[in-house]
């Protein structure tokens, strides 16, 4: 019996296990497709031979950005949106190591969740997306900074409304 009650239980688990990984390709399956095309297109149309990196920034327009490198190992940053693409060398611009302690120096107690490199009014910016401890309100507080991507020069923040 308690073999029975066994065999049921991994047969159970497994078919979960199966339909809960098709269940999440079929959700991810159209981020991936983008994902892939614009790489495709970054490795026809710049410098990028080899993609360590794959994000999506959304701003006033979805880009998917690409972090690799070149065919001599040169750190490459690739931009590609619907109808437009940036290309940049990571050494041309400041860092995210550069940004990220740019905010810890203007808010040492942020909790910094993302920098990712975007683009804003057509100019390469980094974003970053950070919380700072709860207030006399007693909520966290959500923030998004931007970065020129070229100096590091602040740009500006937005706050988040929503908890």
């Amino acid at each position: 019996m308690k073999i029975k009650i066994t065999i049921a239980a991994v047969a159970v688990i497994g078919l979960i296990l199966f339909f809960g990984g098709r269940f999440i390709n079929a959700v991810q399956e159209d981020e991936w497709k983008i994902q892939r095309n614009a790489v495709q297109t970054a490795y026809q149309k710049t410098l990028l031979t080899k993609a360590v990196k794959v994000e999506r920034f959304v701003g006033e327009k979805p880009y998917t950005v690409i972090r690799g490198e070149d065919k001599i190992g040169q750190q490459l940053i690739v931009w590609v949106g619907e109808d437009e693409i940036y290309s940049q060398m990571a050494a041309d611009g400041a860092s995210e190591d550069q940004i990220n302690s740019t905010l810890e120096s203007k808010h040492p107690n942020a909790d910094i969740l993302r920098t990712i490199p975007g683009v804003l009014g057509g100019k390469l910016i980094w974003e970053v997306l950070y919380k700072l401890p709860a207030d006399e309100s007693g909520s966290e507080k959500y923030y998004y900074d931007y970065y020129s991507f070229n100096d590091g020069a602040f740009l500006d923040t937005w706050r988040l409304s929503i908890q």
